[in-house]
């Protein structure tokens, strides 16, 4: 008996599962079989130039590997998630579990690597970060600090630093935990899960729905500080420190710049602030294909890593393509970064390919996460599906020919004078870990050569960020230093000088005089930190302050569009960007006058009815008939496929976008050539069992006793949209509401769309859905 399978799986269904199982060449592609690990490794394509090598697999420690990260010594972190996907059972987090936190002490050199465990007993943990004597993982409804007390490289005690998050969907749970400057940890969490953090200061936090978040590395603070998307599996920071993420679909954020207090579209509304604009599409043009974009990395080494034209590339993981995409990146005069595809950095022809993250190491190299497995949709295979991998996963590692083998520097352990030769070398990885140690060391004696290294012309700008992080961290605030780096001539200097006053915090006497100096500043994104240091000051501002602030208010062109994901956008390269600080700034006089409003969510986002179960004999009916179509589609060699086209374009395409950012609210189907004959007729036959919740049917009931069921479109404080397929929208007015909310086990998706279709009908709608890139 599958130890995965639910207890309370009606009958019915466990009957048909077990019919799967005995032939169990079924999931995303029912003819995929497992290969080992040379077997596979022996598949991919890469340009010339480039091998890949096993790093780790299932046999020498690591099964189902889903987060990796490298410490200050160069050891590589991970966390194996074996239970995945195990939604609202909130019971699994209060017993030991069967996965692991794992190191593998010296990872760069020939693998494959036998991994030691850290911690044992974990229950799926997404995120793991190497911190002090110990990792930060984020675990289910809580973020933990699993410390090695003693040292003999075990965890010896786990504390919890935040608590509270919501768990009812296993792939949206917080994870990406990442370091950033000002002593922080920044993570995301999905577009399904609702909860309240408290952090170990008692603070309380509405951690409902797709947010980004920073949390101070002891869990004594937590801020939200954007949202949006449904799910970001990535996190990116280059060395100019701009960081960068992805949602998960391919509806025109493939990459996506971030930028703090920033509201991004998402299947279920929550703002940053009631008059948030939503950000318009990044890479609109971008097409990548697939619904899981799921890891992001930028190869910008100064040297030692990929060479031209690989270096400065982002690679995108794309699991259900089973490729590592690579993408370009040109910033316009504009300040929009503008993206391009190029060939993709890795492929192959093994259905259990999985890249779920992709992170460059020590040695320049790209390490890839291969969760391996037949199935790696969510929700159109069951998630109790005996198909689902429970045991294998790799990690891999891209080399260049060019690269040399070499190893990594114990900067953890590198004598503090020497930590500043660390900060300047051509390895991220390598002047991320000098930052680290100064900021945990408390280097206070390295403050006047940090302040010399920063004050130098011949200093390169990256290296120039870093020190201004390392200053940040210590606390030290230099006003002559400052007062050069505000006014650098590189944007990203000055951004984060800027940046992090909010840390230093001066006193206002000194801190206003510093930023008007940048009262002509010509970049938004500085300017945008200049508002939001006078915003988040604890002192009041002055009514001199706020008018010298709203100096910088415009009166943008809010018709000049462009058209998105489900709605028109304002246009990037002036227009949102105007609307976007003229919001800082009004957030900055809400501030000044003490009504500062609190993030908007949803007020309807609870659940009002419940479709009843099936009963025994339709559940068999429908998986007969899913049996039947599945054997007809992959048996059938001829189809039309101008009919199937055309069925698409009048069943699927009024809901479905199929890449390039499209139209219609439904998930995107790019890259549906990649999804199994069961995937795409499972979503078909039994959508309410396939899809998100998000893609429940939204009910409305109003006081005159009118009931009207359609897709939760938008919101505003007098009225709620409602969409419905191919037929306009509709808007009720807020008061004339009694119940508003969904109707669980239902879904937008109408059963019965193949009713009235002949088997060849249904076979060429298959095909063409399965021909989408």
């Amino acid at each position: 008996m599958n130890p995965f399978l639910r207890p309370a799986l009606i009958p019915a269904i466990a009957a048909a599962l077990a019919l799967q199982a005995e032939e169990l060449k079924v999931g995303n592609n029912a003819a995929a079989q497992p290969r080992s690990a040379a077997e596979q490794q022996r598949s991919f394509v890469l340009p010339q130039g480039f091998s890949i090598e096993l790093v780790a697999s299932e046999e020498t420690g690591v099964p189902k590997p889903v987060s990796i990260a490298f410490d200050d010594s160069g050891r590589l972190w991970a966390v194996t998630a074996t239970g995945y996907p195990r939604d609202n059972e909130p019971d699994i987090w209060n017993r030991p579990g069967q996965d692991r936190v794992v190191v593998i002490d010296r990872p760069l050199g020939p693998g494959p690597h036998t991994a030691r465990t850290f911690a044992d007993g974990m229950v799926i943990p997404m995120s793991v970060l190497p911190h002090r004597n110990g990792a930060l993982v984020a675990q289910g409804p809580e973020i933990l600090f699993l410390s090695d007390d003693d040292g003999d490289g075990r965890a010896d005690s786990r504390r919890v630093l935040v608590s509270g998050f919501g768990v009812q969907d296993t792939h949206t749970m917080p994870h990406q935990l990442e370091r950033v400057p000002g002593n922080w940890v920044a993570f995301s969490q999905g577009v399904l899960n609702t909860g309240t953090a408290v952090t170990a200061s008692g603070k309380r936090v509405n951690f409902d729905r797709t947010v980004v978040a920073r949390m101070r590395p002891d869990g004594s603070d937590l801020v939200i500080t954007g949202t949006g998307l449904n799910n970001i599996w990535a996190w990116a920071q280059a060395r100019n420190g701009r960081v960068f993420f992805h949602e998960a679909n391919d509806f025109g954020y493939g990459i996506v710049p971030f930028e703090e207090d920033t509201t991004y579209p998402s299947f279920i509304k929550r703002l940053v602030h009631p008059d948030s604009p939503y950000h318009p599409p990044t890479t609109p043009n971008l097409t990548l294909g697939g619904t899981g974009f799921s890891g992001l990395a930028i190869a910008d080494d100064r040297e030692g890593t990929f060479p031209a034209p690989w270096q400065g590339m982002f690679f995108v993981a794309n699991p259900i393509t089973r490729r590592i995409n690579a993408v370009t990146a040109r910033l316009g005069q504009d300040g929009v970064h503008h993206f391009t595809q190029q060939p993709d950095l890795v492929s192959t022809d093994d259905e259990f390919f999985r890249p779920i993250a992709v992170r460059f190491g020590p040695d320049g190299c790209l390490y890839i996460v291969d969760w391996y497995n037949r199935i790696i949709s969510h929700n159109e295979i069951a998630r109790d599906h005996p198909a689902r991998d429970k045991t294998r996963g790799r990690i891999w590692r891209v080399r260049h020919t060019s690269q040399n083998r070499r190893t990594a520097p114990d900067v953890a352990a590198a004598p503090q004078a020497q930590l500043l030769r660390h900060l300047q070398s051509a390895s991220t990885w390598e002047m991320r870990a000098a930052w680290h140690q100064i900021a945990a060391r408390d280097a206070r004696d390295l403050i006047p050569a940090l302040v010399s290294l920063a004050s130098q012309t011949q200093t390169p700008n990256d290296v120039r960020i870093h020190v201004i992080w390392c200053l940040e961290e210590l606390g030290h605030f230099d006003a002559p230093l400052w007062r050069t780096l505000v006014s650098h001539a590189d944007a990203d200097v000055r951004h984060e000088a800027v940046r992090a006053l909010g840390t230093l915090n001066p006193p206002m006497s000194v801190l206003f005089p510093l930023l008007e100096t940048r009262a002509s500043e010509p970049s938004f994104r500085v300017r945008w930190e200049v508002i939001r240091r006078l915003r988040d000051r604890a002192d009041q501002l002055s009514e001199d302050q706020l008018a010298w602030l709203n100096r910088w208010r415009t009166q943008p062109d809010l018709k000049n569009t462009v058209k998105g994901w489900d709605r028109d956008y304002l246009a990037p390269g002036g227009t949102y960007e105007s609307v976007f600080q003229n919001l800082l700034i009004q957030m900055a006089g809400e501030r000044y006058r003490g009504t500062v409003p609190a993030p908007v969510s949803s007020r309807w986002t609870g659940s009002i009815a419940r479709v009843p179960a099936r009963s025994a004999d339709e559940t068999a009916r429908i998986n007969d008939r899913l049996r039947q179509l599945i054997t007809q589609v992959d048996s059938t060699k001829q189809f039309n496929a101008a009919e199937g086209r055309a069925r698409f374009e009048a069943t699927c395409a009024v809901c479905h976008p199929t890449g390039r950012g499209g139209g219609g609210f439904a998930p995107s189907l790019a890259g549906s050539r990649n999804r199994s004959t069961e995937a795409i007729l499972t979503s078909i036959l039994d959508p309410a069992r396939a899809v998100e919740g998000a893609f429940r049917v939204f009910r409305v009931e109003t006081s005159d006793g009118e009931t009207t069921d359609g897709f939760f479109g938008d919101e505003a404080a007098e009225a709620l949209t409602l969409r419905f397929p191919g037929t306009p929208s509709r808007s009720i007015p807020v008061k004339s509401i009694r119940k508003a909310g969904y109707v669980d086990g239902s879904s937008m998706m109408p059963e019965g769309l193949l009713n009235g279709m002949t088997d060849s009908q249904i076979i060429d709608l298959v095909r063409h859905v399965q021909s989408l890139e």
